[in-house]
C-alpha cells in the first residue's frame, strides 16, 4: 500500500531526489511556521479559524467541506473553539433553522497573532539569507503559488 508515486521528468527537478528535497523543505518550513505560532490551539482548530476568516460565517457542513473533514469532526472542532471563546454561533438571518459559525473578536485577535508569529519566524529566517538568495525566492513565488492552483 506504500507504493512510491512516479515523478515525471521535470527540466530542473529531474530526479525523484530533487522532488523529495523540495517536498521536505516545504513541509518542514510549514511545520516550523506552525510550531512557532499555534500556542494552545491545535492545527485543525487554526485551520477552521482561517477558513472562517476567508469565507465568513459558515455552517458546520460548509466548514467540513472547506476543511475536507466529516461534519462530526468539524462540529467537534467548532465546539472546542466555542468553549475557548474563539467562535460564536448565530442564527442565519435568512433561514432561522440554520446556525452559522463565525469568528468572535477573540478569534480574530488570536488568528492575527498566529499570523504575526508565523510571519515573524519566517522573516527572521529570511533575514539571514543573502540578497541573491532572497531575489531567487522572490522570483519563485509565482511558481510556488501556481503549484497550489494545479488540479490534482
Amino acid at each position: 500500500m506504500n507504493a512510491v508515486a512516479e515523478v515525471p521528468e521535470i527540466a530542473d527537478l529531474s530526479s525523484v531526489d530533487d522532488v523529495n528535497r523540495l517536498r521536505l523543505v516545504l513541509l518542514r518550513t510549514a511545520r516550523n511556521i506552525r510550531t512557532h505560532s499555534l500556542g494552545d490551539v491545535t492545527q485543525s482548530q487554526v485551520a477552521v479559524l482561517a477558513t472562517l476568516w476567508r469565507h465568513g460565517d459558515s455552517t458546520i457542513g460548509q466548514i467540513a467541506e472547506h476543511e475536507h473533514v466529516q461534519p462530526p469532526s468539524a462540529s467537534r472542532i467548532v465546539s472546542n473553539l466555542e468553549v475557548q471563546g474563539l467562535v460564536v454561533r448565530r442564527p442565519d438571518g435568512v433561514d432561522r433553522r440554520r446556525v452559522l459559525i463565525g469568528l468572535s473578536p477573540s478569534g480574530e485577535e488570536y488568528l492575527a497573532g498566529v499570523r504575526r508569529a508565523g510571519t515573524s519566524w519566517l522573516g527572521s529566517r529570511l533575514a539571514r539569507l543573502a540578497d541573491d538568495d532572497l531575489a531567487r525566492l522572490g522570483a519563485a513565488l509565482p511558481v510556488l503559488e501556481r503549484l497550489l492552483e494545479v488540479e490534482s
